[in-house]
């Protein structure tokens, strides 16, 4: 073997013994030390009771600690209450307790504090990652007091429900809302004074854990007086008092037509107001109104204050309100005005003026608020400075002494779309008049409230003139799911190019699409009972158009469709029953314009037609040398065989049926025919008849968007009008008796 060889021989001997002697100090590591045993703590009993406070819990609090699951003796548990609110104290101070032989510690009695409410107390102990928890709870002690906390002092129109509930709130003596109390609210038994709910002068409550007990809707009685004291009872603990007072009834009322011949006219005019009436003695007390022909007879800045006036019934259930005002240019001569009225309910009237100085067409109703925030939807009809007839339609929001909004705007046949606006609102008066500068629709229109989702607005300027409402749109927003099947009304105002039209349509859900039927006359020139079809489109704001593609309909095809809310009446919005939800409408249209609404169509059955009760109005306009018009309202029963038998007032200055400008005791007869194609349209041939003259007839069609809401207009060629029929009228006492109740009209039997 050669020395290279052996040198490399022993090299790998080396390697090996180096190998072997290396894996033998590897195993003989020792393994790590076991994890020290857990140590933890836990609430065993004395968790979830509850003390009244100032007194003891009746079971201490036990924790248990154990070290490696086994019981762990003499350590320290301290147990800790909250340092505020709901909480207690330990026995002499004492929040420590040691374990026994068990691992068991017992805390020391404890206390609840005067604070009542629910919280934790924790035990902890050293060595543990988590204390132990025990809920309890301090309820409150017995009823020490009753306070009246909400609802008063307030005011309310009598018969009208007061806005705000009565809210009592009982506490114990250390200040703490007791729940469960019963709480007993009690009205006067005679004078001014009103009624629950349940028909009776006391109503019963019991507290909420926030010890709030709080009444059902109180509403005031026919006594004006106050403040009277309604007391909130509990046990024979002092009572809390309700300062109340019931006031005369606000109502708000406009009108808009034609100014007669003995004024110079015909002219457009308007006039909004609010006025104060006392029932029982048909007194007029006050009121305030902004008048505008934009010819001359307009209303000083601030409005006409009214001083004074009448409220008289007839023997037909017609009423005739007289108002005297201060400013004689109004009428070019004495300063007063006289509107017919035709209630429908203690809450709404339609109205016509009924002094032979002008004649129109509107509504009278009970003002419930004097604020009106929120978004609302809007439409206004009149003359522009060059005294062609303009319309406005669009929706704004009122909030913090601003609007802001969109509007269209048809005038004379130039149509602007989406204008956006905005404007400075002062705040309402007593009669809850203010007026909106700013907009571009008008120098300063004035508004008035009627309640919280209704306005009616008037453009004040001198050289134009215009007048319309505005109506909350609730809570949106809003897309074409929400425009549904309808019943339409429009109409051109007394300066336009004169048309009616009415119709209804269903839409097609997720197409934007419609058909229906309907009717139009522009003066002569009428479509009845055509089909027609088209598109619509509604933006989450409620803005949106319908166009009849179907061109059945004349030159009526373009609206400007402004949503409102589900829940509101656009015709009586004091009604929270019936004709509920739709959309105000301006017609957009180059040839026409005018403004109307659209009503849900919910019940197209002739059952729920006939055999009803109704107050009626309507808007007409015929040929003669100038644009002419007549108005009318009064009531009528339907039979079940369609029969239509009424009475009422006729406003007639431009004298279609007679000389009288004024007429009372006027007959209306026809029989209703249902449409056998078109479920909820009608025909009929309706005869008016002055008393000591001849009858006159008109062709009539109906279209029904429920038993309680219809609409009538006239197709002939030698007029047309527009107007509703409204459930109610004939069988109430509209004098005083549920003034500010909504009732359902009773049937003919």
């Amino acid at each position: 073997m050669n020395r290279k060889t052996y040198a490399s021989i022993l090299a790998l001997v080396f390697l090996s013994l180096a190998f072997l002697t290396g894996c033998g100090s590897s195993s003989s590591t020792p393994p790590p030390p076991p994890p020290p045993p857990v140590v933890s703590i836990a609430a065993t009993s004395g968790s979830g009771q509850s003390a009244t406070v100032g007194n003891p819990f009746t079971n201490p609090l036990v924790a248990t600690v154990t070290t490696g699951g086994s019981p762990t003796s003499g350590v320290t548990v301290t147990f800790t209450a909250p340092p505020s609110g709901a909480s207690g104290t330990f026995a002499g101070g004492v929040n420590t307790a040691t374990t026994n032989a068990s691992g068991v510690a017992t805390s020391a009695v404890f206390t609840a504090n005067t604070k009542a409410g629910a919280y934790a107390v924790t035990a902890s102990v050293a060595g543990a990652s988590a204390p132990a928890s025990f809920s309890l709870n301090n309820t409150a002690g017995a009823a020490a007091s009753v306070t009246a906390t909400s609802g008063t002092p307030q005011s309310a129109a009598i018969n009208r429900a007061f806005a705000a509930p009565l809210g009592a709130t009982v506490l114990d003596s250390f200040s703490n809302p007791v729940s469960g109390a019963t709480v007993t609210f009690t009205a006067p038994g005679t004078g001014a004074s009103g009624t629950f709910a349940n028909g009776t002068n006391t109503d019963t409550e019991t507290t909420t854990t926030s010890g709030v007990a709080t009444s059902t809707t109180f509403t005031a009685n026919g006594t004006v007086g106050g403040p009277y004291t309604v007391a909130a009872t509990a046990g024979a603990l002092a009572p809390a008092n309700f300062s109340l007072t019931n006031t005369f009834p606000i109502f708000v009322f406009y009108v808009t037509g034609t100014e007669g011949p003995n004024l110079g006219g015909p002219f457009f005019y308007a006039v909004v107001g609010a006025v104060t009436i006392d029932f029982s003695s048909g007194t007029v007390l006050g009121g305030e109104q902004d008048y505008n022909d934009a010819f001359g007879f307009t209303s000083p800045p601030g409005g006409d204050t009214i001083t004074g006036g009448t409220l008289a019934f007839d023997a037909n259930g017609q009423a005739t309100l007289t108002l005297n005002t201060t400013d004689n240019s109004d009428f070019g001569g004495p300063a007063t005005e006289v509107l017919g009225l035709q209630f429908v309910n203690g809450s709404h009237a339609l109205v016509t003026q009924f002094d032979g100085n002008a004649t129109s067409s509107g509504s009278l109703d009970l003002q419930t608020a004097t604020q009106a925030p929120g978004n609302f939807a809007f439409t206004l009809s009149g003359v522009d400075t060059s005294y062609l007839s303009i319309v406005f339609g669009g929706v704004f929001l009122n909030s913090s002494g601003s609007v802001t909004g969109v509007f269209d705007v048809d005038d004379a046949g130039a149509v602007t779309l989406d204008t956006a606006f905005s404007g400075t609102v002062t705040s309402p008066d007593a009669f809850g008049r203010g007026t909106v500068t700013g907009t571009g629709i008008a120098s300063t229109l004035a508004y008035y409230i009627v309640g919280p989702e209704a306005m009616r607005l008037i453009d004040t300027d001198a050289l134009d003139s215009a007048v319309g409402s505005a109506f909350g749109q609730g809570a949106g927003p809003f897309d074409n799911t929400s425009l549904g099947s309808s019943v339409f009304a429009a109409q051109s105002n007394s300066f336009g190019n004169l048309y009616a039209a009415a119709g209804q349509f269903a839409t097609v859900p997720g197409s934007g699409t419609f058909t229906g039927v309907a009717d139009n006359n522009e003066f002569g020139v009428f479509e009845s009972g055509v089909a027609i079809s088209g598109t619509y489109s509604i933006a989450s704001n409620g803005h949106g158009s319908l166009t009849i593609t179907s061109a059945n309909l004349g030159q009526f095809s373009a609206l400007g469709i402004y949503m409102t809310d589900p829940n509101l009446n656009l015709n009586d919005p004091n009604n929270k029953i019936s004709g509920l939800g739709g959309a105000l409408v301006a017609d957009l249209d180059v040839n026409v314009n005018g403004t109307g609404v659209l009503t849900p169509q919910t019940d197209t059955s002739s059952a729920s037609f006939f055999g009803n009760n109704y107050a009626f109005g309507a808007q007409d306009f015929f040929a003669c040398l100038n644009p002419c018009e007549f108005d009318y309202v009064g009531q009528a029963s339907v039979s079940g065989g369609g029969v239509l038998s009424g009475i009422g007032l006729v406003s007639d200055p431009s004298a279609f049926f007679s000389a009288n400008p004024t007429d009372s005791g006027v007959t209306f007869a026809g029989t209703a025919t249902p449409d056998g194609v078109n479920a909820g349209r009608y025909t009929l041939p309706l005869t008016i008849t002055i008393s000591g003259g001849s009858p006159s007839d008109f062709q009539v069609v109906i279209y029904q968007a429920s038993g309680d809401q219809l609409y009538w207009m006239d197709e002939d060629t030698f007029s047309l009008s527009l107007g509703p029929l409204e459930a109610g009228g004939c069988c109430a006492d509209t004098r005083q008796k549920g003034l500010g109740q909504k009732t359902k009209p009773k049937r003919k039997q």
